[in-house]
């Protein structure tokens, strides 16, 4: 019996985290880094923003692959501070933001928007959907905080930390339908969206 032929598929990142996820479920992608201003717009909520730029990442590394079918994905977190202020937390990049993003989070609940869009330009075809996930942190002392940041500089992820490492231990709780959400591949989202291009992520994987 033949095996069904699929469209080839790249990730519009070269995040070591997503390629890895991909591979951990037997998905060996290509990764190509795209270059897009992620400056969010005024007043673009988490969400629109997350999913502004998933989109804006595939399709910009799409025109150069019309025939495969490319995966853009993005993560944008955002947590209510002590003025009832809803704010957006990036990629700290060093230790004093990583503290204060931490302090932020510290006893609150910090919703996470991982959007993942898909665009294949030889079919004129787009999906973006995203998936939430809501962690809520344990209250944290600055000598916790600096301790976590030292030991594991998650200083490239949003939130500040490694939900797949230590990180997992400040937290209180997660609520998510899936846990690799949390890391940035939202894989059961991903499996779901190419479902509806009758692309079955499991006969590739499985084969």
């Amino acid at each position: 019996m033949s095996k069904k032929s699929y469209p080839r598929l790249i990730l519009a990142s070269s995040s070591r985290y997503r390629l890895a996820q991909l591979a951990n479920i037997g998905l060996q992608l290509p990764g190509i880094s795209p270059s897009i201003d992620e400056t969010p717009r005024a007043n673009e909520a988490p969400e629109a923003l997350a999913c502004r730029l998933a989109q804006s990442k595939a399709e910009q590394i799409a025109a150069d692959y019309p025939d495969a079918v490319v995966i853009g994905g993005d993560q944008v977190a955002a947590v209510t501070d002590a003025t009832g202020k809803l704010r957006t937390l990036g990629k700290p990049g060093n230790l004093p933001n990583a503290i204060e993003q931490l302090t932020l989070c510290s006893g609150n609940t910090v919703t996470f928007y991982t959007a993942l869009s898909l665009v294949h330009n030889a079919k004129h075809a787009t999906l973006t959907e995203c998936e939430t996930v809501k962690v809520t942190f344990k209250k944290l002392t600055e000598a916790q905080i600096e301790r976590y940041l030292l030991s594991e500089q998650p200083y490239d992820c949003a939130g500040s930390f490694k939900s797949e490492g230590k990180g997992v231990l400040l937290f209180e709780r997660i609520e998510s339908r899936d846990p690799n959400t949390l890391i940035g591949m939202p894989v059961m989202l991903l499996r779901d969206m190419l479902a509806k291009w009758q692309i079955d992520l499991a006969s590739i994987v499985l084969r």
